[in-house]
């Protein structure tokens, strides 16, 4: 009798006679074709595949080809294949038809958001973006609640934001939102707009001073009223750095020898000294004052004035015995210039020889969220 669901397996290896013996008596097996003493195939119930794989597997035999047939096996194929392109399509759709929908209700301000919130949620005829009507659901809180001396109502993606104002704020003091500023180079790659007015869209490349979010908000009736900006946005931003090996260089250094002149000085006059001759031709100078005496009346002042011996000598060297020390300097004099809050995504240097001098220039490439 054919069988129409099968699995056939082809196998090599030595001593088959043995395996065919223990496979019969726990299996199904049909169709057996031997090539030769080594190459044989034969075919199972498409339901014993994975038992007799592992049998064929333990007896030292080696699988070099395997597959299934039958209307069984095509169907189960089938779902597994189509099914994930139709589950795939299904939460296409599904993303697509709910993305037209409010899913959240964000209340900022001074106010009682849970309330707020709950008064929309009641009064909110419909879900759908394209048909809630801004103006009159600002006119409808203000009729509501009293206390409000502002309100404005937006679609930000799929949230509803409601900016709330429960006091007007003086003449004086309008204008005193600063707006969120930029303060690296870079690019905009992620926008959430919480309140205020956007100056930026993603994608744009920005400057270090460039206004991201300005402090205002124009609502449905055409009003502008001031208020702190709130946004979240992510930059990727890049940040520099150098250092410079010179191949020849003076360098000054202490000896470790000093002398000290001490000086009382009253009412900006010098009262006492041990003012001597500094026998060292070049130094360095540290001075140091403090009050000898706890009033006003005779107001003493030590001063004491330390004279460093230095000497300077040419240092020759070669940048490549210490490069590695000179890219260490350049990274952290760019980690200097970047943000603790910022994520490193990459990092780079390049070397610039120049007469007598090497500079190394380090640039980091980060991710940064403002808000």
């Amino acid at each position: 009798m054919k069988r129409k669901n099968y699995h056939l397996f082809k196998i090599k290896g030595v001593n088959q006679e043995r395996f065919f013996n223990a496979l019969s008596k726990s299996f199904f097996i049909f169709d057996v074709d031997r090539t030769d003493k080594t190459h044989c195939s034969f075919k199972v119930l498409l339901k014993d595949k994975d038992k007799v794989r592992s049998l064929i597997q333990n007896n030292g035999l080696m699988i070099e080809e395997e597959f299934s047939k039958g209307p069984i096996y095509s169907f189960f194929k089938f779902f597994s294949c189509y099914g994930i392109l139709a589950a795939i399509c299904l939460c296409s759709i599904f993303y697509f038809l709910q993305s037209f929908r409010i899913e959240r209700i964000e209340v900022w301000g001074d106010c009682d958001q849970a309330l707020v919130q709950e008064y929309i949620e009641n009064n909110l005829n419909t879900k759908y973006k394209n048909k809630i009507d801004c103006q009159s659901l600002e006119r409808s809180l203000s009729d509501h609640f009293e206390n409000f001396s502002f309100v404005s109502v937006a679609v930000v993606g799929q949230t509803l934001v409601v900016n709330v104002k429960t006091s007007i704020i003086p003449p004086e003091m309008d204008n005193e939102f600063e707006s969120i500023i930029s303060e690296y180079d870079g690019i905009v790659r992620e926008i959430n707009l919480i309140q205020g007015t956007l100056k930026v869209e993603v994608g744009d490349i920005i400057q270090k001073g460039q206004i991201l979010v300005e402090g205002k908000v124009v609502n449905s009736e055409g009003e502008v009223f001031n208020l702190e900006p709130k946004a979240e946005i992510v930059l990727e931003i890049w940040a520099e750095g150098e250092s410079t090996h010179f191949d020849e260089e003076l360098v000054t250094t202490r000896t470790g020898k000093k002398e000290v002149v001490t000086s009382v000085v009253l009412f900006g006059q010098e009262f006492y000294t041990n003012k001597k001759q500094i026998s060292f031709s070049q130094y360095e100078m540290e001075s140091f004052s403090k009050p000898l005496t706890k009033n006003n009346i005779l107001p003493f002042i030590l001063t004491e004035n330390i004279y460093y011996e230095t000497k300077t000598e040419k240092i020759v060297s070669n940048f490549e015995d210490v490069k590695d020390d000179f890219i260490n300097q350049a990274k952290e004099n760019c980690l200097q210039n970047l943000s603790s809050y910022a994520i490193i995504k990459n990092e780079n240097y390049k070397i610039i020889e120049g007469a007598g001098c090497t500079t190394v220039k380090y640039v980091i490439t980060a991710t940064l969220k403002v808000s």
